[in-house]
């Protein structure tokens, strides 16, 4: 496995090849901290945060105990979630949750009707709480399992499903109230 190649030269003592690893993950990790309602700005801060901590603990980490994006995702988990407690109000943005599909040329109106998509989207995903959105970005855009989320989480694999279960029946509410179409006040 390369993270393991890439770990096991960090600890001979090869100081660049922390930089294969934050190559490997960054991406992912501002997709995720993004998905949480981080700011650009806020993501960037947490991310280089998550990478200084994985660099000073690196002797922590226990691979019999969970797999290194485990613990790399644990760890920017919990500094978003101290980042975002001390400022509730400055959830800025959310990126793109929902793949955009490939074509050739979209025609103006599917380009409207993607953005909006989008735009709908993010604005339920604001509404649910951060627990709920950490969890379905986890399983859905980082494609972790549900193992390794319950471990990311804190809780049990029977919880995670749970709150799964229920984060997405409060975004399928969400998106359907706001979808239903406006009604008259007429009688």
């Amino acid at each position: 496995m390369r993270v393991q190649a890439i770990l096991r030269r960090i600890a001979a003592g090869e100081q660049l090849a922390f930089s294969e690893l934050v190559d490997l993950y960054q991406r992912q990790l501002f997709g995720f901290l993004g998905r949480l309602g981080m700011s650009q700005a806020q993501a960037e801060d947490i991310a280089q945060e998550t990478f200084l901590r994985v660099w000073s603990h690196l002797h922590r980490y226990q691979p019999e105990r969970a797999q290194f994006v485990t613990w790399l995702f644990t760890i920017a988990r919990n500094l978003a979630y101290n980042a975002l407690q001390k400022e509730p109000h400055r959830h800025e943005a959310l990126d793109a949750v929902v793949p955009e599909p490939a074509s050739e040329k979209p025609d103006p109106e599917e380009i409207m009707e993607r953005a909006q998509q989008r735009s709908r989207l993010h604005s339920a995903l604001r509404q649910l709480p951060m627990t709920d959105r950490s969890a379905l970005a986890l399983v859905y855009v980082q494609e972790l399992g549900l193992a390794d989320v319950a471990c990311i989480e804190n809780v049990s694999l029977a919880a995670i499903k749970t709150r799964l279960h229920r984060a997405k029946q409060r975004l399928r509410a969400i998106l359907q109230t706001d979808k239903e179409p406006e009604t008259s006040h007429e009688k």
